[in-house]
């Protein structure tokens, strides 16, 4: 097989080979338009029989007289019966050369077109940490500060995980206290985090049933019905801890002989 590149103007084929178009990263000069083009570009691998068929392709041989005033490698003149040239190179020019592809090259990565594809990385950035920014504080916890000074820029705020198969409740219990306030009744349980990592506080639903296991009333319970006045800035359950909730609530009405306790997100 042999390597043909072909001028992108004039149409003229030409044969070349690896070393010639690696000099330069395959830039060229036409010998016949004068064209200067990339002849990676246009390369193409044709048979050798194809080259020995002389209507079209037909080895030409250089010209010493047309080389070019520039170190790039330079087509020649290909003859009217011949659609194939070969490359010269001219070393006598390799300073002016060497300038005008390093100019070539610092065009080809302007500061505008890197700057743009920075600024669009960051904004993909900024937009994946936005999207999953409670995900990545189950990831890598020691990231929450940097998200929750992020989500400040961003108005938002960094939620607590909530895996509620990870959280059990330990204890519980339910009691009225006949002596002192016979219409209220007290539930009091104990949760536990078994998550390597910090969650939310859950909601708590609490089901009162009669002597039959019927149920006769039901009502959820947020953090906030559920912690005294000094519990309140809680805001998660550290991982592998415990809390401790508490319920007040009047039963007068209510005859109840049991109960059931459950945990959920609402």
């Amino acid at each position: 097989m042999a390597l043909v590149t072909i001028c992108p103007d004039c149409g003229t084929a030409f044969r070349v080979n690896a070393a010639q178009l690696q000099a330069h990263n395959g830039d060229v000069r036409c010998g016949q338009c004068q064209r200067i083009f990339n002849g990676f570009g246009t390369l193409i691998t044709v048979s050798e029989s194809m080259l020995e068929q002389p209507a079209e392709f037909q080895p030409h041989a250089q010209n010493e007289s047309e080389t070019s005033d520039t170190d790039r490698p330079v087509v020649d003149h290909p003859n009217e019966a011949s659609n194939e040239a070969t490359l010269t190179w001219d070393p006598a020019a390799s300073e002016s050369s060497g300038q005008s592809f390093e100019a070539a090259s610092s065009e080809a990565w302007p500061w505008e077109w890197v700057a743009a594809n920075v600024l669009v990385l960051l904004l993909l950035i900024g937009q994946i940490a936005y999207v999953y920014r409670t995900e990545l504080t189950i990831l890598m916890p020691e990231w929450r500060p940097s998200l929750e000074r992020f989500c400040i820029l961003m108005e938002c705020e960094v939620p607590y995980p909530q895996s509620i198969k990870q959280l059990g409740i330990e204890t519980s219990d339910l009691e009225k206290n006949l002596s002192r306030q016979p219409e209220v009744t007290s539930v009091s349980a104990v949760i536990r985090n078994y998550a390597p990592f910090p969650q939310a506080l859950p909601a708590l639903q609490l089901v009162l049933l009669d002597a039959q296991d019927q149920i006769i009333a039901s009502r959820i319970f947020t953090a906030k019905d559920y912690f005294s006045e000094h519990d309140q800035a809680l805001r998660f359950i550290a991982p592998q801890q415990e809390i401790e909730i508490q319920l007040d609530f009047d039963s007068s009405e209510l005859p109840a002989l049991g109960y059931r306790l459950h945990l959920l997100y609402p």
